[in-house]
């Protein structure tokens, strides 16, 4: 019986090892998505790519024509195995009112293989309404992607008269873009979003690990310390008004009641809303929160907000996880 046992044995294991045959390798697969969070200006590639068991580089191909002359590297660049990954590449620099078109590519040593042909449209060059104060006269600044900001000078101050939308720092590399929300929460390096990964309105948000780089604002622009926001805040008269002196007026971006609003300063608050440390969205157009460059504690730093229900601007604190707009002011 032990014999027989054995064979039994012996004939299992090497019938059970026959069957783990290796992957065979092969020439990528690759799917183009759409593209998201487009404008006048930018736009975000989208698709997906599986390596099929070789090293595979990964790229868009994008032009006004099918005839593909541009080329953007993928991110991530590589892949590998035989799982399918979710690839994106950020355009910069577009036409407003253009059709694009565009297309994944993925190569290994077995072959190379392009998604379908995808087009996507950017939004009319007519500026995105925002009510600033037409009794004012505005500067502008620009930063390294080319989107230009107004400006105005408060007191002995200049500000941004609108949040940051950059997604790259001023010495041209790229701040990670993190959609998710798990791997949001689980941060402790710099990272951007959008809303709900969908609209560029209101500005990007920002961590506050995205703040201390000291690279988010243009050359000769930084993001304002808690010492300069109460600055702002008492030149305004207190913070009990100062708040209804620096909301855009009116309901366009707002929701009613728009307390004591009427933009005296020119600082023409939107109500981006926020992300939470958890990754969650919250409160767009009801709220407006700015980050300082100030920490209170190990992992909290000081914030600015302004509410729709009244004219205040309120000091707090907030986690250096969270997601908030951004204002520059020059050095």
């Amino acid at each position: 019986m032990f014999i027989v046992g054995l064979a039994f044995f012996m004939s299992y294991c090497k019938k059970e090892k026959d069957d783990e045959k290796p992957a065979v390798p092969s020439a990528p697969t690759a799917t183009t998505g759409s593209a998201s969070l487009v404008s006048q200006y930018r736009a975000t590639l989208n698709g997906r790519v599986t390596a099929n068991n070789l090293t595979t580089t990964v790229a868009f191909e994008y032009d006004t024509a099918k005839s593909y002359k541009n080329r953007i590297a993928g991110t991530p660049v590589e892949v590998s195995g035989n799982t399918s990954t979710a690839i994106k590449a950020n355009l910069r620099g577009l036409t407003p009112n253009t059709v694009y078109y565009f297309r994944i590519k993925a190569e290994n040593q077995l072959g190379i293989t392009y998604g379908k042909d995808t087009s996507f449209t950017t939004l009319d060059a007519v500026e995105t309404y925002i009510g600033f104060n037409p009794g004012l006269t505005y500067g502008s600044v620009e930063d390294i992607e080319g989107n230009i900001y107004k400006t105005i000078q408060i007191g002995s101050q200049i500000w941004m008269a609108e949040n940051l939308k950059t997604i790259t720092y001023n010495d041209g590399t790229e701040i990670p873009f993190v959609p998710d929300i798990t791997e949001w929460s689980g941060l402790s390096t710099p990272a951007y979003s959008w809303y709900d990964n969908d609209t560029v309105v209101y500005g990007a948000f920002y961590n506050w690990h995205a703040v201390a780089t000291g690279k988010l604002c243009p050359t000769g622009w930084h993001v304002p310390d808690d010492d300069e926001w109460t600055e702002l805040t008492t030149f305004l008269g207190g913070s009990a008004v100062a708040g209804g002196k620096m909301k855009e007026s009116g309901t366009a971006h707002w929701i009613s009641p728009n307390s004591g609003a009427d933009n005296q300063s020119g600082f023409t608050a939107l109500p981006g809303g926020y992300r939470l440390a958890t990754g969650d969205y919250n409160s767009i157009r009801r709220h407006g929160f700015w980050w300082s460059s100030t920490e209170s504690s190990a992992n909290d730093s000081w914030c600015r907000s302004l509410y729709h229900g009244y004219p205040n601007i309120d000091r707090s604190r907030s986690s250096k996880k969270s997601g908030l707009s951004v204002r520059c002011i020059k050095d």
